[in-house]
């Protein structure tokens, strides 16, 4: 069956809207600061870059088009905050727009184990799945834990019921 490039580039731009949705948030969620006490912030370099600037970079590199750039800065931000769950999922992100599925899916375990409670991971695990590794099960499997993890009737949920959907019981391919 031949999709036509309509249903497509509907699929790509919600993609494009769930990550930089996600990546919003992780940007804008409240952080400790490096000094908080009177005084030590005298000492700290006064142009020094960290992960949350590392992650900033790579997203203007990311809604500029410039994927190599947003890898590179997004690594940058992983390794100085190997912890943070977001970080690896942004990074999944950038490995994704250049097809790098593999990459991308090691990201995406790495985020998966270390915040295993935040939907958006399975939402990405999924679109590996399907369009990178051509493993329709998979992708089902992941996206029916992200509809568990989010309101129903959202847009983000409503867009993957209607993937799942596409995936047809035959694992077909999503529009």
């Amino acid at each position: 069956m031949t999709i036509s490039s309509g249903p497509r580039a509907i699929v790509v731009a919600t993609f494009v809207a769930l990550t930089v949705g996600f990546v919003a948030g992780y940007l804008l969620a409240p952080r400790n600061a490096a000094s908080s006490g009177p005084g030590e912030g005298d000492s700290a370099a006064p142009h020094a870059i960290g992960p949350e600037e590392y992650a900033q970079l790579g997203m203007q590199s990311l809604e500029g088009g410039d994927f190599a750039s947003a890898e590179r800065y997004l690594r940058r931000a992983a390794d100085l905050a190997p912890e943070n769950a977001g970080a690896h999922a942004d990074l999944a992100v950038a490995l994704m727009y250049q097809r790098r599925w593999e990459e991308a899916h090691g990201e995406l375990e790495v985020a998966q184990q270390l915040s295993p409670e935040t939907p958006e991971v399975y939402l990405l695990q999924g679109v590996v799945y399907r369009d990178g590794l051509g493993d329709s099960e998979r992708a089902r499997g992941a996206w029916e834990r992200f509809l568990a993890m989010v309101p129903p009737g959202s847009a983000q949920a409503d867009t993957v019921e209607q993937w799942l959907e596409g995936l047809g019981s035959d694992g077909g391919e999503v529009p």
